[in-house]
């Protein structure tokens, strides 16, 4: 079934802890919500609160409680993931886009792995400077920017769970939106490549050159082609890696390696079923929309 996220405020999902001094005045954000989110709007949709179990403990638990099954963080695909997106609509357009790193949309698969210019648009937000006393002598004040998307859209996920949706907050920083539900089937596509819909996380013990093979989360990636990114006057695909870290229990939880959202890949022919792979992928992290075409590459 469907899980319809439409925020009712501009709204923003912090990467890192916003209670502590804002660094640089730098704020990092994203516009889609993670497995992580979905999961604690689950959890308030259904009146559970988490425990305080440290590293991905509670994530463990969570999982367990609502799969019935446990959660091997290895699995390095799931033919049927927790949850699965998201999927984003502008307005009442009924055009769906897909995410690219965290506040940009892919506006056409095909265009995108084509390299056509116009394929990638950045999602509509507005800048608030924002005031900070100091904890340690709480008179210095310190100004910085906060970055907050549009309201206008709306982000649609496929999970595997039984809930009714209400108005629930969406993260952690008093941001709400209103959830439906709808019983109704998602898109996964189909093909031998795949947009990458959340960052697919993996662990390798080499700190530069190794295998794909090698890479505990890669098991299913035939070849990776990367994001589109502009160089000079021209396009063309580059592989990025980033830090990404677990969110916030009651503790903070891990930081891993991961491709980003809109990485292009390549998928193994035993892997064709899979809708999300990489460490984690039951709860959703690699979650993937597969394509054809054979000039990606």
């Amino acid at each position: 079934m469907k899980l319809i996220i439409r925020p009712i405020e501009e709204y923003r999902i912090g990467l890192r802890q916003s209670s502590g001094i804002v660094i640089g005045n730098v704020d990092v954000v994203s516009a889609f919500p993670s497995p992580t989110t979905i999961l604690g709007m689950i959890g308030r949709l259904n009146n559970v609160q988490p425990n305080k179990a440290g590293g991905i403990e509670d994530l463990k638990e969570a999982y367990k409680s609502l799969a019935s099954k446990d959660l091997d963080p290895y699995n390095y695909k799931s033919d049927n993931p927790l949850i699965w997106g998201p999927v984003v609509y502008k307005a009442d357009d009924p055009s769906p886009h897909y995410p690219l790193l965290f506040n940009k949309l892919i506006l056409d698969v095909k265009d995108y792995v084509n390299m056509k210019e116009g394929s990638v648009e950045e999602l509509h937000f507005q800048t608030r400077r924002m005031n900070q006393i100091n904890r340690s002598n709480r008179t210095t004040i310190h100004s910085f920017y906060q970055k907050f998307f549009s309201h206008e859209y709306r982000l649609e996920y496929c999970i595997n769970v039984n809930v009714n949706g209400r108005i629930v907050a969406i993260g952690g920083e008093n941001r709400y939106a209103e959830v439906k539900i709808c019983d109704s089937q998602c898109d996964y596509g189909k093909g031998d490549y795949a947009i990458l819909l959340q960052p697919l996380l993996f662990e390798t013990d080499k700190d530069y050159f190794t295998r794909i093979d090698d890479v505990k989360g890669f098991e299913c990636i035939e070849e990776i082609y990367g994001i589109l990114v502009e160089k000079g006057n021209r396009f063309d695909f580059k592989v990025k890696t980033i830090y990404y870290a677990l969110g916030y229990g009651k503790v903070r939880r891990p930081i891993l390696q991961a491709l980003p959202a809109g990485t292009v890949i390549k998928v193994k022919e035993e892997c064709k079923g899979a809708k999300a792979l990489g460490i984690l992928s039951d709860l959703g992290f690699g979650a993937i929309y597969m394509f054809e075409d054979n000039k990606a590459g």
